[in-house]
């Protein structure tokens, strides 16, 4: 173990031109943000309905928020307010001999409707209406509009009172010709539409209206909030963004499996010895086990630890599948459950219980009794699904070591699956027992901060971190495409480079162990 560790293991002070340092990468991270900022407009596109599937209800509430708002806000401020109109043509003429002339020409119609609106506005007019009005304010507002080279007028008065909007247009209407003697000369008024008192407020509060602008107003701030959250978020995507924060391989993308949608269904097991899966899944996985016998076999390792930044990156999933490939392969592999806090394998390859690693450290139970093979896939087990209590005792303990180190005499390979290593120190205190350690990276789901955090954590280990891999990337066209980061790049993380074309393989072991012949089947 020693001699593995001394040959795997950097020195803290060794740098070398492909590894950058922690520190240099920390710094990295806190000056990217002034660098200029590259947007992928189809991965943008994509965090962001990744956003809505899982926020929708967000912009929901937002539409609801913003509509009963908005028909709040509006009944609150809500002034009703009524209108009086009449509209009529104006005639020029002499006033001593009584004769008025309707006929306009377009120079004398262009000046009307310059000069009109002018007049309603002047202090002068308003002091005369005041004035007969016999008041200080004036409780409305008075409009006019004139029709484009004629001299059809139409003049409007909107007051809250509707009495007060007849008797303020009765009114101008009685005093224009009178104040706008100086500017116009004489004029007269013929009605095409007398004034009349308003029965009902012209500015009714539209129901649908109000709802469809509040709710638009919170679909729009819905979708302002999922696209800034789709922009800033930073996850990890792609191997280009995984550089900015670590320079360690990608070994592999492993593409996203979908099963189709049925009432009841329980949680499907992900075999890779399922033929049903997809091809891009099972070859991708087998790519990445050639890939990690090859880097073990260089460096004469055998335990392989696999641990991610946080729960739900499809960890536990994936050494699994590891352990079943490696079987597949004549290979005898140990999977040991190493999450005692959790105890997931044994629900994912099917045992209802057994002895874990905590029973055979305490002496509870003997490593006879602890080992169980299974006869579908053919992997070693060592996991209970019963939690421990305080598992920092049995993962510290001199024991669990020793039990290690008896056991890599048996065994091609073991693999064990660790807890988060952003939650709890489990995984640091396993890689101490390690000869390589495998990263799990789930696309689009973890910041990258905190990604980087947890290789810092187990990058200051005795184990070195062989690479990380890319879990649930999606592959179908509609997802990004193969060209780019589906089937396409398997030239660079599957076949061509980490595949099948370099690397041997140590022959199966003839003949079986004591525990093999001895422990019982799953």
């Amino acid at each position: 173990m020693d001699m593995i560790m001394e040959t795997m293991g950097k020195t803290s002070g060794e740098e070398t031109k492909e590894d950058k340092s922690m520190e240099d990468q920390r710094k990295e991270i806190e000056n990217r943000e002034d660098d200029e900022m590259e947007i992928d407009l189809v991965l943008l596109f994509g965090a962001f309905w990744k956003s809505f599937t899982r926020l929708w209800w967000l912009v929901l509430i937002l539409i609801l928020a913003g509509a009963g708002g908005f028909y709040a806000f509006q009944n609150l401020s809500y002034e009703p307010l009524y209108a009086s109109s009449a509209t009529f043509t104006v005639a020029t003429g002499d006033g001593e001999n009584g004769t008025y002339n309707f006929y306009y020409n377009s120079n004398t119609a262009d000046q009307m409707s310059r000069t009109f609106p002018y007049i309603l506005d002047s202090s002068f007019f308003r002091s005369a209406l005041l004035e007969r009005l016999g008041t200080d304010t004036l409780n409305g507002t008075i409009t006019s509009e004139t029709v484009e080279n004629s001299n059809m007028v139409t003049m409007r008065v909107e007051s809250p009172d509707p009495e007060d909007a007849r008797k303020i247009l009765d009114t101008a209407l009685e005093i224009y010709p009178e104040t706008a003697r100086f500017v116009l000369g004489d004029i007269q008024f013929n009605y095409l539409n007398e004034p009349e008192t308003p029965t009902e407020p012209f500015n009714h509060i539209g129901l649908r209206r109000t709802l469809a602008l509040g709710g638009g107003a919170g679909a729009l701030a819905g979708i302002l909030i999922l696209g800034l959250t789709a922009l800033f978020r930073r996850t990890a995507r792609n191997p280009e963004e995984m550089q900015k924060i670590t320079s360690l391989r990608c070994l592999a993308m492993i593409p996203q499996v979908r099963f189709k949608a049925r009432k009841k269904q329980k949680k499907k097991k992900i075999s890779v010895l399922d033929k049903r899966l997809s091809f891009g899944y099972r070859e991708s996985l087998r790519a990445l086990e050639i890939r990690l016998e090859n880097m073990m076999a260089k460096e004469g390792g055998k335990v392989l630890l696999i641990s991610s930044t946080a729960s739900g990156e499809g960890k536990s999933t994936l050494a699994v599948n590891l352990s079943e490939l490696l079987a597949s392969r004549g290979k005898r592999v140990l999977l040991i459950d190493g999450d005692l806090r959790k105890q997931d394998d044994a629900g994912i390859i099917g045992i209802r219980d057994s002895a874990g690693l905590a029973d055979i450290v305490k002496g509870e139970k003997t490593i006879r009794e602890g080992l169980r093979k299974l006869k579908k896939s053919g992997i070693w087990f060592l996991g209970s699904r019963r939690t421990v209590k305080q598992p920092a005792s049995v993962l510290s303990s001199p024991r669990t070591g020793e039990l290690i180190q008896a056991l890599k005499k048996e065994m091609d390979y073991i693999i064990i699956d660790t807890p988060p290593c952003e939650t709890f120190q489990d995984a640091g205190m396993l890689s101490d027992y390690a000869d390589g350690i495998l990263y799990v990276v789930k696309y689009d789901f973890i910041p990258q901060r905190r990604i980087w955090e947890g290789l810092s954590f187990l990058g200051g280990r005795s184990a070195r971190i062989l690479g990380y891999v890319f879990n649930s990337y999606p592959e179908s066209v509609s997802e990004y495409g193969y060209g780019r980061y589906g089937y396409g790049r398997y030239g660079r993380y599957g076949y061509g480079k980490y595949g099948y074309g370099g690397g041997s393989y140590r022959q199966p072991y003839g003949q079986k162990n004591a525990y093999e012949e001895e422990a019982g089947n799953g």
